[in-house]
């Protein structure tokens, strides 16, 4: 009988641990917030840059063909997921200077994207594809 109850005990335990689990796989699971399928690219002056975990994020301002700015938010890995790829964001991501980053938009429609690759200001392109499938 002592048996029984510590099996029930173990298998509430792996329920309850599985359960909470549960969102933090779900905010990790990029593909649940983004749109792979669904890719933009965008143009525009980089305003403000957080090198920061859990995700570095840019911001874009973007001017449309009638002048008016949009401020994009993009969304990248943390930032030891780029330093083992040599990218460090104050040697490469200079506020005030114009970038284009193609983004996996999100689902919901908002200004908001996942980083798929970026043209830096002197052209050379950083792709960052493989860092989104694999996050999935």
């Amino acid at each position: 009988m002592h048996h029984k109850f510590r099996l029930v005990g173990l298998v509430g335990a792996m329920l309850g641990f599985l359960l909470a689990a549960t969102p933090i796989t779900a905010h990790h699971a990029i593909q649940a917030q983004f749109d792979q399928d669904r890719l933009a690219t965008i143009t525009g002056v980089m305003r403000r840059v957080m090198w920061i975990n859990p995700h570095v994020r840019w911001f874009l301002d973007v001017e449309d063909e009638n002048g008016d700015v949009t401020s994009w938010n993009i969304s990248g890995s943390g930032p030891g997921a780029f330093r083992r790829v040599g990218i460090s964001g104050r040697d490469v991501f200079v506020t005030g200077e114009t970038y284009t980053a193609t983004i996996a938009l999100a689902k919901d429609g908002s200004d908001f994207g996942y980083i798929v690759s970026f043209i830096l200001p002197d052209g050379r392109k950083i792709d960052l594809w493989h860092q989104y499938q694999s996050e999935g």
